[in-house]
């Protein structure tokens, strides 16, 4: 098949998104189909090179302000239509006019990512508002012209906002992978069991509630004994919400994947999302997770794993609730005297692997181009 990738993205090679999509798209390559990315983003966002996407090609259109957004966007699914695909992915984002004729006309299918209408709700201001009203009046004409639906967790599609849509239409749940050999599980570790405190890691973008880094502050406070990197949000993050900043929360800023390495191979512990119910959602399975096993950590999180749907020795699944950090103190520190020293082993993470997921989501992109072909409806998948 050729599978056209369409994406809303501004930023760069950095960012987990970046590289799921390079990942995904080299995949399906890999397993003989071919592949082009429509890149959707700002003049002044980060440019895709070919050689950063893996050689895989990259059409990008560019836009300015908002009001330039509409017929950029319209040039970018021409862009598509040349290219002659056998069928688009979409990465569901925001609505414009051009999109729902777009994905009307060829097999297509929507990766829903998050609960996009509770995620909105959590941005303030006029800005946020406005956003909120035009998303909300306008996201259904893309999720009804959509051929079929590729949630990453069972709860989205359950979701009121996509459930309707999911119901009517072909859908298939496929977590989040990772290419797991471009890690080495557990190198470094072993060495210090014993000494020092014990390393915790937490590896997010800046600015996103529900990640819950005011949940690690309280952690930190109460175990001033053991240490914490903070990769990505600052310091001033915490210091606005008024809450303290520890002495043990190192803050290193945003770092690209070499200088962030050093210090999950130092780590014993890496911290996931904590406050994923402040977007009304308790399931997931977050990139930055799959990144931390795939370096052999155990993880303490606070939700449900897509991929891991009964309980697991590495994986702490706190309730999501407020302060679950200091309320489950105990249970954390059992865990900490647990895996300290240990790395979870590479069999027992093996179907988060990329390889994995992609031939199944190819499957499903298979099937509805098949169906279409046949003229066939949809139903669930």
């Amino acid at each position: 098949m050729r599978i056209a990738y369409l994406i809303h993205w501004n930023e760069g090679p950095e960012s987990g998104v970046f590289k799921k999509i390079i990942s995904q798209a080299l995949s399906w390559q890999a397993l003989g189909h071919e592949t082009a990315l429509f890149l959707f983003s700002r003049e002044s966002a980060a440019v895709w090179t070919e050689a950063e996407a893996g050689g895989l090609p990259v059409f990008r259109e560019a836009y300015r302000g908002k009001l330039g957004r509409t017929p950029r966007f319209r040039a970018l699914t021409a862009r598509v239509r040349a290219w002659q695909p056998d069928v688009i992915y979409h990465r569901f984002d925001l609505y414009y006019p051009s999109l729902p004729k777009l994905l009307r006309e060829y097999p297509s299918a929507l990766e829903i990512n998050t609960n996009d209408v509770a995620e909105l709700a959590l941005e303030g201001g006029g800005l946020g508002r406005f956003r909120r009203m035009y998303h909300w009046l306008t996201r259904r004409l893309v999720l009804k012209a959509a051929g079929g639906f590729v949630f990453v967790s069972g709860e989205l599609a359950r979701a009121d906002g996509f459930r309707r849509y999911a119901n009517a239409k072909n859908h298939v749940v496929i977590g989040n992978g990772i290419p797991l050999e471009r890690f080495a599980a557990g190198r470094h570790m072993g060495a210090r069991q014993d000494e020092g405190p014990v390393r915790f890691v937490f590896i997010s973008s800046p600015g996103q509630a529900w990640q819950g880094l005011d949940e690690i502050a309280r952690l930190a406070a109460n175990k001033p004994d053991w240490r914490f990197d903070i990769i990505g949000p600052e310091r001033s993050e915490l210091e606005a919400s008024g809450l303290p900043v520890p002495s043990n929360m190192a803050f290193h800023g945003q770092l690209t994947r070499d200088r962030y390495q050093p210090l999950l191979d130092e780590a014993d512990i890496a911290i996931g999302t904590l406050a994923l119910y402040r977007k009304g959602m308790e399931e997931a399975s977050p990139l930055k997770v799959r990144e931390y096993l795939a370096n052999g950590l155990p993880v303490i999180a606070a939700y449900r794993e897509t991929d891991f749907p009964e309980p697991v020795p590495f994986f702490l699944q706190l309730p999501g609730e407020p302060e679950n950090t200091v309320r489950h103190l105990l249970a954390i520190e059992g865990f900490a005297r647990d895996w300290r020293g240990r790395r979870v082993e590479r069999e027992q993470v093996s179907h988060l692997d990329v390889t994995v997921k992609e031939a199944a989501r190819v499957a499903y992109l298979h099937r509805l181009a098949g169906e279409r072909r046949r003229g066939d409806g949809g139903g669930d998948g």
